[in-house]
């Protein structure tokens, strides 16, 4: 992906950053990051908003903080208009090249800082070059001089500049910016974390490692949804209501290193309505941010937003209806009138398993569920532990695969360790029912070695306990994932028989060790 145009003396100008505050009280009653939240330009690409006027209306009226601008002419306008809606432009994007003895810049740079005079403005800047290889830390010599430069003409004006790591840029990591800043030296430079050149150039499994690292410097974030193992830009930027990735790490993260500074949208290529796009993801973003500010105690309910936007990737035939019951026309299948607030798994009663964005470690939740005669369904705990759901209505002995119960782990062809519930507190088939459960999430070390397994400490089916502090040492049978971590997210089964869920939340928790 290449967001900047080649000038003349090969600087590369691309879209500026543009942070301001955040939207208003009523847009932020109820947030749990205050980060203001903003949409770069990448997101007008519609031909809708070729006005500074245009874009600001779209913003304003959205709960946007602001934008950015393409090169560096225009500012003054565009300041003028997002000042209209009180909105803040805060920079430009604008590259800078790295040759053996320096580094070059455009000629407009210096008109631009000037005119971002008071704004507190950033320079969001690819570094280029055609004498040093990629990341290569030959040129961090050349690379400070022409950035101390750069810095020093800035400072007076109090605009600031972030190093924006770019897929095939000299500077094309998190890790290369971050080495650049400390070399640099400069109050007034520090760095960008852009997901989905990480996800391009680097580990998904590394986010949070890199994110914690980088920290201390970083001055701007930019995410939007994508595919955790996507291929090319149509996978890896994408509405941040839509992707398999589960953008909450990025936001829990930088929550838990004390992050305050803006958070962009990158919507690079995404084709259709710019307004419609930029509205979907604002929803998104209220959703997972209030999911990643939640303080413990704080419930995130599932399904309360009418629609699927609390999960991710593809959702195969899962729909969002109104009511559900057993079809009056066959016992062993769900009806359902339309509406919001209920996510059945189609009309086939066979689709892909469920996820939910957030990420939980120790847990309370709540589920409601429905199957008809003979289904099958489960709820799986971090995607890995899974407390079973069946059509059990009437079975006296209850075994580890009925309803309420803790269902076995398999290796070498044989299942082992699955839990009964204690009794069969199931009801008959076509009604709701009703799981509530506290679960330990398992503990690790430093070095990533597990210290304690899983733990269900309550499980309760329909008002009666089921189950009390049962260790879990491993995924379950036909669990999402074959490993432990310390989070994972919540797998409703879709692929066994026809079911529905309703009224789910979880709050999470720190929990002690559960007694022996």
């Amino acid at each position: 992906m290449k967001r900047w145009m080649t000038a003349a003396i090969g600087v590369s100008l691309v879209a500026a950053m543009c942070v301001a505050p955040s939207a208003t009280a009523a847009d932020r009653k109820g947030a749990g990051m205050t980060n203001p939240f903003f949409a770069m330009d990448t997101g007008f690409r519609d031909g809708k908003h070729n006005t500074p006027a245009k874009r600001a209306a779209t913003l304003a009226e959205l709960g946007y903080a602001g934008s950015d601008l393409t090169g560096t002419g225009g500012v003054a306008a565009m300041r003028k208009a997002y000042e209209a809606k009180k909105l803040r432009l805060f920079g430009l994007y604008t590259g800078v090249t790295v040759t053996k003895d320096g580094g070059s810049y455009g000629k407009g740079l210096k008109g631009a800082i000037e005119a971002l005079k008071g704004s507190e403005a950033f320079l969001w800047m690819p570094v280029n070059s055609r004498a040093f290889k990629r990341s290569d830390p030959a040129g961090d010599e050349s690379a400070v001089k022409v950035l101390r430069e750069i810095a020093d003409l800035a400072a007076p004006h109090g605009v600031r500049i972030a190093l924006y790591p770019h897929t095939g840029s000299w500077v094309e990591k998190v890790q290369d910016a971050v080495r650049v800043v400390k070399k640099v030296d400069r109050k007034n430079v520090g760095a960008t974390f852009n997901l989905c050149h990480f996800l391009n150039v680097d580990k998904a499994a590394d986010l949070e490692k890199v994110l914690t690292e980088a920290a201390p410097h970083l001055f701007v974030v930019t995410i939007n949804g994508a595919d955790s193992d996507g291929k090319g830009w149509g996978k890896l930027i994408q509405t941040l209501d839509k992707g398999s990735l589960d953008v909450g790490r990025v936001l829990r993260t930088l929550k838990k290193v004390g992050y305050t500074g803006p958070i962009g949208l990158q919507a690079y290529g995404i084709k259709g309505d710019s307004k419609e796009n930029l509205r979907r993801s604002m929803a998104a973003w209220r959703k997972l941010s209030a999911a990643a500010g939640a303080p413990a105690g704080r419930k995130v309910e599932l399904l309360a937003g009418g629609d699927m936007s609390a999960f991710r990737g593809n959702l195969g035939d899962w729909k969002m209806v109104g009511e559900v019951f057993s079809d009056p026309a066959d016992e062993r299948k769900l009806a359902w009138k339309e509406g919001k607030g209920i996510a059945v798994n189609g009309a086939k009663g066979r689709t892909r398993n469920l996820f939910g964005k957030l990420e939980h470690g120790d847990c309370e939740a709540h589920v409601e569920f429905i199957v008809p005669k003979g289904s099958n369904s489960g709820v799986y705990f971090q995607g890995r532990y899974e407390i079973q759901i069946l059509d059990s209505w009437g079975v006296e002995k209850p075994k580890h695969g009925d309803c309420g119960g803790i269902y076995q782990r398999w290796s070498k062809g044989k299942g082992f360790e699955g839990r009964p519930p204690r009794v069969n507190a199931s009801k008959k088939p076509g009604e709701w029912q009703t799981f509530d459960v506290v679960f330990r999430a398992p503990r690790f070390d430093a070095n990533g070695k597990k210290t304690a397994n899983a733990v269900f400490v309550k499980v309760v089916h329909n008002g009666i306990v089921v189950h009390e502090n049962e260790e879990v040492t491993g995924p379950t049978r036909a669990a999402a994932f074959g490993d432990e971590k310390p989070t994972g997210p919540l797998m409703f089964q879709g692929d066994h028989g026809p079911v529905a869920y309703r009224n789910v939340w979880i709050v999470p928790r720190t929990l002690d060790a559960p007694p022996k």
